[in-house]
């Protein structure tokens, strides 16, 4: 029986087959790989925000890592604070194909703005094989989609390329945007994950706690 393009994906990174296909990008297979990807941190979301006052002290960067560690028991190859002309926050690879990510506190727009550039003109080369990645924003703050839509105008606003975003995804309280990659020219697309930590109950027994 012939091999499936699914058959050669999980053969071992090194296989001479495996890095032919994802080197020739047959089948738009990176688009598959990120599309894989963003899914399993969307489902790592929903974990984190299930679980609110086990992960609201944690740091950046220790959130990042339990992203990452979600990321592996998935079967990706994930890794944080990887080198990729700096230290990239995280870095998940199939083969050639690479998806970046850049996790920030969320401390206002302008830090967040940072992030923006730090993977766009910093970490992410922006090539064949990684012209997609995505901004991680932890907060504490109400009112997600509120900040959703402050996050993407001041980028709109701020960064020196022209950057478009699609519509506020309501199933997901995510968005994408893109703008020509300033060193690759090639068309970079970004999705933009906050992820709410926001935990304040009203209840009767929270009352009590508090009192």
């Amino acid at each position: 029986m012939n091999p499936t393009i699914a058959d050669i994906l999980s053969l071992p990174d090194e296989n001479p087959v495996k890095q032919a296909l994802l080197s020739a990008g047959i089948g738009c297979l990176y688009d598959d790989f990120c599309n894989r990807v963003e899914s399993a941190i969307l489902e790592g979301i929903i974990h984190f925000e299930d679980n609110k006052p086990y992960f609201k002290g944690l740091g950046e960067d220790a959130l990042t890592v339990t992203l990452a560690f979600g990321l592996k028991m998935k079967g990706f190859t994930a890794d944080h604070d990887n080198y990729r002309n700096g230290h990239c926050d995280l870095v998940v690879k199939e083969g050639f194909y690479e998806w970046h990510g850049e996790a920030k506190l969320d401390t206002g727009p302008g830090y967040v703005m940072e992030g923006f550039r730090q993977l766009c003109d910093r970490y992410s080369p922006g090539g064949p094989n990684s012209h997609r990645g995505g901004l991680i924003i932890y907060t504490k703050k109400r009112d997600k989609l509120k900040i959703l839509k402050t996050w993407a105008a001041r980028i709109v606003k701020d960064y020196e390329v022209a950057v478009s975003f699609s519509d506020i995804c309501k199933h997901t309280l995510t968005t994408k945007s893109v703008h020509k990659h300033t060193a690759s020219g090639l068309d970079y697309k970004i999705r933009h994950l906050p992820i709410s930590f926001y935990h304040k109950p009203s209840d009767k027994s929270a009352r009590n706690r508090k009192s």
